[in-house]
């Protein structure tokens, strides 16, 4: 079963890597300029970063809203929100498009 867990990561990381590729071929048959794959790599890694960072965290979120005395708002913000931060300012970057 814990086997399972570390293919779980794996699969939806090319999956998203594929959904990105799939969206630049689009904007090469459009004429547009396309990104680089190790910037379509980066954004896949950034991307699995926010969603299970943010997913576990907002998964936590109703039981502080509640006053759980077990989960604490603060504690949920910075294990989770600062890497879905961090996550979400790399994948920016990494499909940003200069001027060029």
């Amino acid at each position: 079963m814990i086997e399972f867990l570390f293919v779980i990561p794996v699969v939806v990381g090319i999956g998203l890597f594929l959904w990105l590729q799939a969206r630049e071929k689009q904007r090469a048959l459009a004429g547009q300029s396309r990104l680089a794959v190790w910037r379509l790599v980066i954004a896949a890694i950034a991307g699995l970063v926010m969603l299970f960072s943010g997913g576990c965290s907002l998964m936590l979120v109703p039981d502080a809203m509640r006053g759980n005395q077990y989960v604490d708002p603060i504690a949920i913000l910075v294990v989770g929100g600062v890497p879905f931060a961090v996550g979400l300012f790399i994948w920016w970057l990494s499909l940003r498009r200069g001027n060029g």
